[in-house]
């Protein structure tokens, strides 16, 4: 299966975002003709300017449970061409945005979506200045910004020479009757328990939030975070800007218990768009 992945004829934001590039795209082992026609018209619409129809054949596929990260972004490009049109329908940056989360959970170095990405969140906080709104500065919390400073299998790795380290010092201080060796075995020792303990711990935690906590997007032009009881929290960083990412921790009814940043709180499922990635 090959296509284009391409810009509209109409462009948006800033032609440079979203640049034309080859790629070739294998066709899934467990992918049907009616899969293959339904992406061919889906991008044949895209290409000719249908929007509306190109995302109905791209949505289609999305629940069909078809994933790949070109029809994300291919998605994505839909949705924002929308957005600037006269048809724009609310939340189509945040679905345009989620789309792109999507291409960059299954391709972190896929520099067009990350530049797409960023110039969505720009327009996004650029119209919701004209209406007055004001959005909240977030940063994730001190434990959560170390723990994404590197991915899982790194912190696994660094836990794993901690562990070497410990054993050698172990070793030495045991085995070894000459003094500055021994010494030498205590410090290597104490620093690898250290690296063990402290990248061990951190590689846990990644590993918990890859398994327990799912990747989504806010959709609508603005989301208020409840309280367990469905209720309206008010206060600074209630109000959840579109194209928002979060992480969906619980699920309760139509409710999910998301994080965002240090704060954290309660959403209607249908304001956010779970992120799928294979």
């Amino acid at each position: 299966m090959t296509h284009q992945r391409s810009i509209p004829g109409r462009a948006w934001l800033a032609a440079a975002a979203l640049t034309a590039a080859v790629v070739l795209w294998p066709s899934p082992a467990k992918a049907g003709d009616s899969t293959q026609e339904l992406f061919d018209e889906a991008v044949a619409a895209l290409h000719r300017g249908a929007v509306d129809d190109a995302i109905d054949r791209f949505e289609l596929l999305a629940d069909r449970g078809f994933f790949h990260p070109d029809a994300s972004y291919d998605r994505a490009l839909a949705y924002a061409e929308r957005a600037q049109s006269h048809g724009a329908r609310p939340g189509d940056f945040g679905r345009a945005a989620a789309a792109l989360g999507e291409t960059l959970l299954a391709r972190p170095d896929d520099g067009d979506a990350k530049v797409a990405l960023e110039r969505i969140r720009q327009e996004i906080v650029r119209r919701r200045a004209r209406t007055g709104a004001s959005d909240v500065e977030l940063k994730p919390s001190l434990g959560w910004a170390v723990v994404g400073l590197l991915d899982e299998d790194t912190w696994a790795v660094i836990a794993a020479i901690g562990s070497f380290a410990t054993c050698v010092g172990l070793a030495l201080r045991l085995w070894v009757r000459s003094a500055p060796v021994r010494l030498a075995g205590v410090v290597a020792g104490s620093l690898g328990m250290v690296m063990l303990i402290v990248a061990g711990s951190l590689a846990a935690l990644s590993r918990s939030r890859r398994l327990h906590a799912e990747p989504a997007v806010v959709i609508v032009e603005e989301a208020r975070l409840l309280d367990e009881n469905g209720a309206t929290i008010s206060g600074a960083g209630t109000r959840l800007p579109e194209g928002a990412l979060v992480d969906v921790e619980d699920r309760r009814g139509t409710l999910v218990r998301i994080s965002w940043g240090t704060i954290d709180g309660w959403l209607s499922l249908g304001e956010l768009r779970l992120l799928s990635h294979q």
